[in-house]
């Protein structure tokens, strides 16, 4: 009882000083999928994806990575049509091991852009389709939740 008592002032506190628990609980950066495609090629299927971090944090973020973009921290998840994962592969995956010192990239307040592409080999290659995700965080930022696009339905374009 005393416990519930609590929790109700300071519902009740947060409420009066015009700070709803609402407001805390909203994501403050969103990962948007605008678009992606799929090729099966002759060793595995290319997915490429455009890309969209929006920053509503107020500040510029920070992300740090040895490889080359704010967009390092996310990976690919890659489900047939009933959902089962058959692939989840980071973008970071074919990129060189032998990399600079850890560099700083800029997500600036507002809306950030990016294509990524994802070669992924093992995927069923008679697949006329696919749904596809991208997941992750931004490392070194500061930003501790862990971001997801919606799941988008991709036609596998076949090989010529």
């Amino acid at each position: 009882m005393i416990c519930r008592l609590l929790m109700l002032s300071l519902a009740a506190l947060l409420v009066s000083a015009g700070r709803p628990f609402a407001d805390d609980s909203r994501p403050k950066v969103s990962l948007v999928l605008t678009n992606a495609s799929a090729e099966q090629r002759t060793h595995d299927t290319l997915f490429r994806c455009e890309v969209l971090l929006e920053n509503a944090t107020g500040k510029e973020l920070t992300v740090r990575s040895n490889f080359s973009s704010a967009f390092d921290g996310l990976e690919l998840v890659v489900t047939n049509k009933e959902g089962k994962t058959l692939a989840q592969q980071p973008y970071i995956s074919h990129q060189s091991p032998y990399t600079p010192p850890e560099r700083a990239f800029p997500l600036i307040k507002g809306s950030t852009g990016g294509k990524l592409v994802f070669p992924i080999s093992g995927l069923p290659a008679d697949a006329k389709a696919f749904k596809v995700r991208l997941v992750g965080t931004l490392p070194g930022s500061g930003y501790k939740r862990i971001l997801s696009t919606e799941t988008i339905e991709v036609n596998v374009k076949p090989r010529d």
